[in-house]
């Protein structure tokens, strides 16, 4: 085991200074309530659960069948001792004995941290492990942020940072039939006035990033979505 795998299955929390409170103020973002099931007993699964903040709050809401998965031992044991239903696995493994289970899937940054390597392995397992009709939605920093840079080196044990572009790459190429990008301009939940200033500076943005492209010769991948929020937000289908 390397070093960075022993930091991921136990000192995480303890290395990026992340008390047990970190997340008790957490609530679910509008954008991701309006991707809930409708049904509260359909099967829910958050990959890397962390502290367990999403799925307590799914508990409150009244979803019965919510559950996480976690390599980190702290984690696990958090979530238990607070009545959260987590267990502590690796994707591959847990998608042996639980095919085409679930109707939901949420992963929260946690891609960025599997090795290249393993990426797509664990992402086809994970298209096993929905059910035909289920959801996969994956949360990941964006490269094409002004804090893209940053959230890559923040955390030592991220191993990619991706674009718009890259991530749909990638959920492709594992065999996901469509990837739609949730939220892209980050105002799901604003009131009509902030909705539309937050929209009209965000294309005065574009128009001047634009232009000093265009003085300095640089560009964009012309097929990719160009999203520029701290926070990259897309959901995937098997089918």
């Amino acid at each position: 085991m390397t070093n960075l795998d022993e930091i991921q299955k136990s000192s995480y929390f303890e290395l990026r200074g992340i008390k047990k409170t970190h997340y008790d103020a957490y609530q679910i973002p509008a954008w991701l309530l309006a991707e809930l099931p409708k049904n509260y007993n359909d099967a829910i699964l958050d990959i890397g659960c962390g502290l367990g903040q999403f799925l307590k709050r799914l508990k409150e809401k009244g979803y019965t069948n919510a559950e996480g998965i976690d390599i980190n031992d702290e984690s696990i044991s958090y979530c238990k001792a607070n009545g959260i239903t987590a267990h502590e696995t690796s994707i591959q493994d847990w998608a042996r004995n639980n095919k085409g289970k679930y109707k939901l899937i949420t992963m929260s940054h946690v891609l960025e941290h599997i090795p290249r390597e393993v990426m797509m392995a664990d992402l086809k397992a994970i298209k096993e492990l929905l059910a035909p009709d289920g959801a996969y939605i994956v949360m990941v920093p964006n490269a094409q942020s002004n804090t893209g840079a940053y959230w890559m080196y923040e955390d030592f044990t991220h191993t990619t940072l991706f674009t718009a572009g890259s991530l749909k790459y990638v959920l492709i190429g594992s065999g996901f039939t469509s990837v739609e990008f949730l939220d892209p301009k980050c105002i799901a939940g604003l009131s009509w006035w902030k909705r539309n200033k937050k929209l009209f500076f965000t294309r005065l943005y574009e128009i001047n990033l634009n232009f000093w492209n265009r003085v300095t010769s640089s560009s964009f991948h012309v097929p990719s979505p160009r999203i520029y929020s701290f926070e990259l937000k897309a959901k995937a289908r098997k089918s």
